[in-house]
């Protein structure tokens, strides 16, 4: 499928939400990481099971694991299908966004997914103050989230940042166009592409 973005650039949507996907997933398995690390040691008691088992809470209610640190088979496994799938969907928005506004280079799109990690933040304080998930997410210590959604935002902006412009229809266009060119030039000016060495 194809649609035009804010510079009228024809984009394969369809690829570059895939990418977007994966990258999400990505992502998330980095901010899994970090977030399974910092919960032991800003809480007491607490384990590197309980970040999955305060996701699930949200589906399973908040007795599913009792206590949040121990190992149980199903509310981590709902607790980490939950987590990649928010952020295959979260990378997927990511890449709409940076593909819509047509960002390029590594830098913006770095920086904008540094932005994108601080809204994601936002949106999260606000649906867990909203009552949304139970105690056991409203117990989770705000740092916890916004370190994890600041490292999703970053990882997906260095990720998509070498892989956005593939999704650019005009741009490929432009730069095959460019390279054909480029190759015509040398054929008829052989010292255009003879080395030059010192």
């Amino acid at each position: 499928m194809e649609l035009t973005n804010i510079r009228s650039h024809r984009i394969r949507w369809s690829a570059l939400l895939a990418r977007g996907a994966l990258v999400g997933l990505v992502s998330a398995a980095v901010m899994l990481v970090l977030a399974c690390l910092l919960y032991p040691l800003l809480a007491d008691g607490e384990s590197v099971w309980t970040f999955p088992n305060v996701v699930s809470s949200s589906v399973l209610g908040d007795d599913a694991a009792s206590p949040l640190g121990t190992f149980e088979a199903t509310p981590v496994l709902v607790g980490l299908l939950l987590h990649f799938a928010i952020g295959a969907i979260a990378g997927a928005t990511y890449a709409f966004l940076i593909a819509m506004f047509d960002l390029e280079g590594w830098t913006p799109v770095a920086l904008f997914g540094l932005l994108y990690g601080a809204m994601l933040f936002v949106w999260s304080a606000a649906l867990v103050g909203a009552g949304f998930g139970g105690a056991a997410i409203q117990d989770l210590p705000l740092i916890v989230m916004f370190w994890g959604n600041l490292v999703f935002g970053l990882t997906a902006g260095m990720l998509l940042a070498t892989w956005a412009d593939r999704a650019d229809l005009d741009q490929v266009e432009s730069e095959r166009v460019a390279r054909f060119e480029d190759g015509r030039d040398r054929a008829r000016d052989p010292a255009r592409g003879r080395r030059v060495v010192h």
